[in-house]
């Protein structure tokens, strides 16, 4: 198979890149959450222009992983067990 027929794995769909981004956000609160979100975010999307893809469809790829990461974020919320209480 020729190189130009390759296609990297999306970054959106790497369960344990997403749940490893999702668990280290909801342990940062503020400014640290959002700087190393930034920070994230320019290292994947170099990342992924460093598979080939261009900036645009870069941005794009990492727009839906940041979506990925809120959803697996809200899950986790929703997935706690929530207290019973009784009158």
């Amino acid at each position: 198979m020729s190189p130009e027929k390759i296609r990297a794995f999306p970054i959106d769909r790497q369960v344990f890149l997403v749940r490893e981004v999702a668990a280290k956000l909801g342990n940062l609160h503020g400014e640290p959450a959002t700087s190393f979100w930034r920070a994230k975010a320019s290292e994947l999307l170099d990342l992924v222009v460093g598979s080939g893809r261009d900036r645009t469809a870069a941005g794009d790829e990492v727009r839906r992983f940041f979506q990925a990461v809120q959803r697996e974020m809200s899950a986790g919320v929703v997935a706690e067990p929530m207290p019973i209480l009784s009158a």
